[in-house]
């Protein structure tokens, strides 16, 4: 499948999930104990290494429960075994995308551009042989909770972050952001979807990571990704959408450009690192 495709079968997904009532990223994340850092999102289970962006976005397709992933290399390593994938789920790999960094000499300067390609990757389930997963003790005690409001922090905010109120939003002209207490929320997930969301729209700020918003509905998209992500490395199940009146917006948008939503899970994902202090 070449990335084109690829990229008219993702959104196509996202756009018959949206006019369901569903959104992708709103799913119960399952603790399996197999990763630190971020902890509960879909990762390659050899390396440890965290599914980014759109790749993000395309594990959580899927009806496995494990959040544990192998390439066909990885995966004999792992087991040792020559064909560890049996041929019926062997035709039903995941395709995501290869990122690869490049440069060139553009009139005496280096200009840097990305290689895009496809690979396919199976879930743990898919496999045999591997050895079960060890439970993660570190995760003892641990709170989500305390995890966000360390993220809100990180961003050194310059009107801070007010409490009270009935409205939850970050104001660019004070950079601040303003939530209800606590207290007010009627569910402890829902609370920590919502700081994590505002904490997205945060990051974009010019002196932050400078986003590019061709529209509000796109900036709500990023904050709707991110928030998710953050929440799937937190272990925190979402079931609702923050801005539910985006949905018609959206569509359109992914209607006119299959590109729409990769883009924005990308800068979704740059917000994350940001917010989690993995980039400067």
């Amino acid at each position: 499948m070449n990335i084109k495709d690829l990229e008219a079968k993702v959104t196509n997904q996202v756009i018959a999930s949206l006019e369901a009532g569903s959104p992708p990223w709103h799913k119960p994340w399952v603790r399996d104990g197999s990763i630190n850092g971020l902890l509960m999102s879909h990762h390659n289970g050899e390396t440890g290494h965290t599914y980014t962006g759109i790749n993000w976005l395309i594990t959580q397709f899927s009806e496995y429960e494990s959040n544990d992933w192998y390439t066909k290399r990885g995966a004999i390593k792992a087991t040792g075994l020559d064909k560890p994938i049996p041929i019926e789920e062997f035709r039903k790999g995941t395709t995501i995308v290869y990122f690869k960094p490049m440069s060139k000499e553009v009139d005496g300067e280096k200009e840097r551009y990305c290689i895009r390609k496809t690979y396919t990757i199976w879930n743990r389930e898919q496999i045999i042989g591997l050895p079960d997963v060890e439970p993660d003790e570190s995760m003892d005690g641990f709170d989500p909770h305390t995890e966000i409001e360390e993220m809100l922090k990180n961003l050194d905010l310059k009107g801070g972050v007010s409490l009270g109120g009935d409205r939850a939003c970050y104001i660019p002209s004070k950079d601040a952001i303003c939530l209800p207490k606590d207290s007010a929320f009627t569910d402890e997930n829902e609370r920590e979807s919502t700081k994590a969301h505002e904490g997205i729209h945060a990051t974009g700020a010019k002196h932050r990571l400078d986003r590019n918003k061709p529209s509000y509905a796109y900036e709500e998209l990023v904050a709707e990704l991110g928030a998710a992500m953050v929440c799937a490395s937190l272990g925190v199940p979402l079931d609702k959408l923050q801005h539910t009146s985006y949905i018609q917006s959206w569509l359109k948008h992914l209607k006119d450009d299959t590109s729409f939503v990769f883009k924005a899970a990308a800068d979704a994902s740059k917000a994350v690192k940001y917010l989690t202090r993995e980039v400067a």
